[in-house]
């Protein structure tokens, strides 16, 4: 009876000693390398500085189909300084498929998880990206847990009540990007709002971030009379760098002073208001 028990002791301590005080878990590997567990679980959020009363819910502006299912789909890249270590280039699943059969020479690398392509813009064309420092130990298991977010920006172009008033015939808007892409959005104007939802709302666009975006156009006024045909004005453009994970909304307003203002919002906290004209307004028309 002493033997068994002296047996099941020693075995009891055999394993505890697979871990170490920090929690990593000793494994068994060739010497001198460890092994990478894998984690990815996308950020579907795009918090604003206040985080949660100002976050915006990504599933809230697209469908499901344009969103990573999980964090399986992400293309994934390791790389090291270390000229005698090559690079991985897999996607996350394949690698955690192959990872306790994956061994990499005690270290430090570079993970990187990527879902989409920043260079293409437009509606429903979100991208997501992290990176984290890897530290491999020999003979053991490193957990690594990447949260990737948002890596482009998304704009978005509004009017207020008072300007679709005031200028009652329409206003074409014309959204460009650092990449010089285009959309055409706003209301009531032939061709000028080609971009729009078919419902005829203003879409979200999403583009590259770390590049200046232009939004400029024009909008038309009311109908002075019968026989006059309304007067078309063109607004001074609003040229902003764009940060990634974030969401812009210009607003356009009229104001009592006779201005024309946009409203810039980022991430649900509007930053400021910027004139983009200033003409003779009708007081009537902005009530």
């Amino acid at each position: 009876m002493k033997k068994l028990l002296l047996v099941a002791l020693m075995a009891i301590s055999l394993i505890a000693c697979s871990k170490e005080n920090d929690g990593s878990v000793q494994v068994n590997t060739p010497e001198g390398t460890g092994i990478i567990s894998l984690s990815v679980s996308p950020k579907i959020m795009v918090d604003g500085t206040r985080a949660q009363p100002n976050r915006v819910d990504l599933t809230q502006i697209l469908d499901a189909e344009y969103l990573p299912e999980s964090g399986d789909v992400f293309q994934l890249t390791i790389t090291s300084d270390d000229p005698e270590v090559s690079d991985v280039e897999t996607t996350v699943a394949s690698f955690n498929e192959k990872a306790k059969k994956t061994y990499f020479k005690a270290g430090q690398y570079v993970a990187v998880v990527k879902w989409g392509n920043p260079a293409n813009e437009g509606q429903n064309l979100p991208c997501f990206k992290d990176a984290t420092v890897v530290d491999v130990v020999a003979r053991t298991k490193s957990d690594v847990n990447m949260r990737p977010a948002l890596s482009n920006s998304i704009v978005k172009v509004e009017f207020s009540d008072a300007f679709k008033n005031y200028f009652a015939n329409g206003a074409a808007i014309t959204i460009t990007s650092g990449n010089g892409n285009k959309w055409n959005v706003g209301y009531g104007v032939e061709n000028g709002n080609a971009d729009n939802n078919e419902d005829g709302t203003t879409p979200y666009i999403f583009v590259e971030s770390g590049k200046t975006v232009k939004v400029s156009g024009s909008a038309i006024k009311q109908r002075p009379s019968a026989t006059v045909d309304p007067e078309e004005v063109t607004f001074t453009s609003v040229d902003k760098a764009l940060e990634a994970c974030k969401v812009y909304v210009y607003k356009y307003d009229v104001t009592d002073a006779g201005s024309v203002t946009v409203q810039f919002t980022v991430t649900n906290e509007p930053e400021e208001i910027i004139e983009v004209g200033n003409f003779e307004l009708n007081d009537d028309a902005i009530e």
